[in-house]
Parts: C-alpha cells; structure tokens; sequence
C-alpha cells in the first residue's frame, strides 16, 4: 500500500497494517486494495486475491510480549473470517473469482507460535460465506515457500483433523491450490539462504594477502598525508576513519557463507559506504588536498576492486561445494538419464513433481535462465518424492 494512501491506525509500518485494518475496517481497506488492483489490471473480474503474510499478526504479538496463544488464534481467525465475509461479496457482485492465503508459515509445526492452518482457514472461509448466503466459499489457493530444505509441507502434518495431515494432504484432499514460491533460494539456517543453482566460477583467484597488506599501505598512507587536511564533510566518521578496509575485509572473510551472503554484505555494507565517503570527497576538496586526493584513489581502486573479486571467487566456490553435496544428496533418488542436468532443473522438477503442488514460482530474468527452468515441464513427473525430501532433511550446513 503506497504509504500516502495509509491510514492514520497502520501505525508501526508494513507488519502491523494487515492486523490494524483489518481488525478496525476489513471492508474498506480490501476495497481499497481491490479497487486498485482491477485498476491498475485494467480488469473488471479478478480471478484470485490473496492475503499476503497475515501471520504477521502473530510476529507483531510475540514482539509486544503477548503470549496466549489460544486468544491470539482465536482472534486471529475471527479477523480471517471479517476479510474472507467481504471477498464473499465480492464474489457475488462479480468483482472477484477465488481468494486465499500467502503464508510463510502454512507449513510450520502446529504448535509453532507464528504457524497458520489450512484447516482453520477453510473453516473461516465456510463461516464467511454462509454469513452471506453462499453455500460453498470460494477460498481456492494458499501459496507458501517450498525447496528441497523446507518441504514440511510434504513430510509435517499440521493440519486437518487432530493435526493429522500435512498441508499437501489437506490441500488435495479439499480441491485448494497450491502455489510454492522462492524454490531456488533455500533458507537452510537462521538467515542463511542457499541458491539451490551451478553457480559458475569465473574469477580467478587472487592472492589475498598481498593484496591486502598494498591496501592497508594505502590506507596508512591516507590517513597521515589527506586526512590531516580534510575537515569535517557531514558524515558520522572523522576523515581518519573513512578508509579501514583493509581491516574489514579482513574480519569479514572467514564469516562469508556463500554468494548469497557475500552479495549482501557488498551491496548493502561495503558499497554505500564507499561510494558516499568518495562523492563527499569529491565535492569538498580543493587545491593541492583533492590533487593528493585524486593519485591516491587512483592507485587504491584498483586494489580494492581486485580484493572484492577475490572474496567473491572465495563465496562462490563455498557455495559450489554447498551445492555439490545437495546434488550428492538427490541424485542416488534420480533416473540416469537426469543426472546430467543443472541442480536448478533437479529441484524445480522434484517440487513440481510433489502431490498437491500445482504451481511451482520461479522468478526468471535471463532468457538461458527461463530456458533450462521451462526445459523441465516435458519431463515426466517424479514417481516417488517424498524419499528425496526425507534425505535432504539429514543433511546440514
């Protein structure tokens, strides 16, 4: 929701704006959301509508200190009913064909305090449309995450009667939807994600050490010949400060999981902190100060650039290795004929292959990419895959 159009109650930012308005004006907030999703579509009929992320509820409690779990249920499905008795109405008046439910946590075990279940959504759902007089609900899809890792889906049951069924079984059995998403990109610790893909080693690797002391000789450099002469240029860090990379880099080299990892700490820690110290610096030195200034960025870049490509071959051949022991892991589950192909193929097929999936989510951007994802839908399916979920589940990172 664009934040110019929020309400004055979606107080403490995205998490807390599902619970807020639908618990205060369930109606008008999703014929907001609706109204501009046809819009925006240029469409008069919506075919699905999903809830996204309504566990939130549960994280937003949990962080208040609230912890009586059969209140916050009890509470939390009554707010699911208010919403689903207004997409009831907008089924009715042609708006809208199905909705559903995106939850991250549809698959967690049922005693997990932030889980949601499929069975209790439906119950919601049947509530709702009789409260409107439909006979049957037309909550039709769930969508959750899914991977080779995280496959409780197939293997925890959590719902239905008595917790007896998994959410697959529950979904099949009741004719509902079922979407995965984010099936190459597996969380397999604590905000730890794994590319489930045959990353390919193209830099060549460099020798770190030396690199590193040219660096820091630069750096001392710096700080006894510029940053003397450099006065305060609107930064939280005095000019003596601004160049520690040798250090950092240091430090940071034996905690890079993988790629993933590594791209994250370049690209949100490394990158904007450069690249804001060189533009201050740029706009505020003059005279023989940026002359200095100017010889000495000359010869660190290059330094610097190569030192970053290094670390990069080192978090991608970690992650080859990661990747080579999942391969090691499902290909004794696959026919030879498979063995050949990439891992992102063997695990989209296995997922596609699952009983009760019926959609698997792949965001693609490259057109080698969409080919080697799409290459799979002429295969035929997987006879047996929960074998393959169950030995993934051994192994660990």
């Amino acid at each position: 929701m664009p934040r110019s159009e929020r309400r004055p109650d979606a107080l403490a930012g995205s998490r807390q704006i599902w619970g807020w308005n639908l618990a205060l004006h369930p109606s008008e907030f999703l014929a907001d959301q609706l109204t501009l999703s046809l819009d925006r579509l240029g469409l008069t009929t919506l075919d699905v509508c999903l809830l996204h992320n309504p566990e939130y509820y549960f994280s937003e409690a949990i962080h208040r200190g609230d912890t009586d779990q059969e209140k916050l249920r009890t509470e939390f499905y009554a707010r699911l009913e208010r919403a689903f008795r207004y997409f009831e109405t907008q089924v009715r008046e042609g708006r809208l064909r199905y909705y559903g439910v995106s939850s991250n946590t549809a698959a967690s075990p049922s005693g997990d305090p932030e889980a949601t279940s499929l069975d209790r959504m439906i119950q919601a759902a049947q509530s709702a449309a009789e409260s409107v007089g439909s006979a049957r609900h037309h909550f039709q899809v769930l969508q959750y995450p899914m991977d080779l890792f995280e496959s409780r889906a197939a293997l925890t049951a959590n719902t239905g009667p008595s917790h007896s069924q998994t959410v697959l079984e529950y979904a099949t059995h009741n004719h509902i939807a079922v979407l995965v998403n984010r099936p190459l990109n597996a969380m397999v610790g604590q905000n730890r994600m794994l590319r489930l893909a045959d990353l390919p080693l193209d830099e060549e690797p460099i020798d770190f050490n030396r690199h590193l002391g040219e660096l820091g000789a630069l750096e001392q450099d710096y700080r006894s010949s510029i940053a003397p002469h450099i006065e305060g240029i609107g930064t939280d860090l005095t000019p003596t400060d601004f160049f520690k990379w040798s250090i950092e880099l240091q430090r940071v080299r034996p905690q890079i999981q993988g790629l993933e990892h590594w791209e994250q700490i370049e690209h949100r820690m490394i990158a904007p902190q450069v690249n804001q110290v060189f533009q201050r610096l740029e706009r505020s030195l003059s005279g023989d100060v940026a002359e200095r200034w100017t010889a000495w960025r000359q010869r660190y870049v290059p330094i610097f650039l190569t030192l970053l490509r290094g670390l990069r071959h080192e978090a991608t051949a970690r992650s080859r290795a990661q990747a080579d022991r999942v391969t090691e892991t499902i290909d004794p589950f696959l026919p030879a004929p498979r063995l050949a192909s990439s891992l992102s193929q063997k695990a989209l097929w296995v997922l596609s292959s699952t009983p009760g999936v019926t959609c698997v989510l792949n965001g693609m951007r490259t057109t080698r990419y969409v080919e080697d994802s799409l290459s799979i839908l002429k295969w035929e399916p997987l006879k047996e895959t929960t074998p393959i979920y169950e030995g993934m589940t051994k192994l660990t990172f």
